[in-house]
Parts: structure tokens; sequence; C-alpha cells
């Protein structure tokens, strides 16, 4: 009981500290070496879709980034919570990357929905946005990760880096 209480606290506590008027930012210290995430399946096919259409168009793939995957990871998770695709903080996530692995640039594709990964990669391919952050050639790494709501509905983060 103790456990549930205190991690409702800390969810709570989360929540309510991301609103977009906030100027005290937290960004954390991380230890990039250590962060350990789990990938699905579907995290990886949408990778390998995206590199293979990279590759297509005359670009390097890009490299999964377990840092970058963490931000994506807890913005999926907003995104299933809220139960609505958004950027929402991103300017949060662009500022750990920063600090965190140095990144120069940093952009974001969502979206929610889809069940596989072709359909997923198709709509952003033929979305002039989403494609353009597909096809930058300056991005070298991505962070990547696919969330279900409680309907099983998925929602999906890919979070692109220039180092």
């Amino acid at each position: 009981m103790k456990k549930l209480i205190i991690i409702t606290a800390l969810l709570s506590a989360f929540l309510t500290s991301c609103s977009t008027e906030e100027e005290n930012i937290n960004t954390e210290n991380y230890s990039i070496e250590n962060i350990e995430i789990e990938y699905s399946t579907l995290d990886i096919e949408i990778v390998q879709l995206l590199n293979d259409y990279r590759l297509s168009q005359g670009l390097n793939p890009l490299n999964i980034l377990n840092v970058a995957s963490k931000e994506a990871n807890n913005h999926s998770l907003y995104m299933a919570n809220q139960g609505e695709p958004s950027h929402d903080f991103f300017y949060l996530r662009s500022q750990n990357l920063q600090t965190a692995v140095n990144a120069k640039d940093v952009s974001e594709n969502v979206a929610y929905g889809y069940t596989n990964a072709q359909s997923l990669v198709n709509a952003w391919i033929n979305s002039e946005g989403h494609r353009n952050n597909i096809v930058n050639p300056l991005f070298t790494e991505i962070g990547i990760a696919t969330k279900q709501d409680k309907n099983g509905k998925n929602y999906y983060t890919n979070i692109f880096v220039k180092l």
C-alpha cells in the first residue's frame, strides 16, 4: 500500500509539473552509458523501414540512440495517458538531449492509431513535414518508442537527432 501511495504521488507530481507556462525546466542528469531501453518488435520494424527509405534516397541509416528513446518513451506514455497525439513539451525533450549528448538539432514525428509499422511509415512518408524529418541528411540518430493506451491504441514517438 505504501508503494502505491508513493507511486501515485510521483505520477501526480510528474503530470502536474508539465505545463507550457513553466519556466523552471528540469533537465535530468543522464548517465547515458547506463540507459537501458527495451525495444518492441514494432519499434525495430519502424526504424528498419525508416532506414530502408533513407537508403533508397541516398542517405545514411540512423543509429538508435537510447537516450533519445528514453525521451520518446516518456512522450509516448504521456500521449497515451492524454488520449491524443501531441508535440507537448518538445522543448524539454530537445533541451534534455542537448544537455545529455550535446545534440545540435532535434526533431520529432508522432502518430497514433496505426496497427503496423508499414502503414505508419507510409503515412509519415506521404506527409511533407514528417517526410522532411525522415530525409533530413543532417540527422544521424533516432529515438523510438511505441506505447499503448488502456484501449490498445498505439502512440508513437520518433526523435531525430544530429550530434
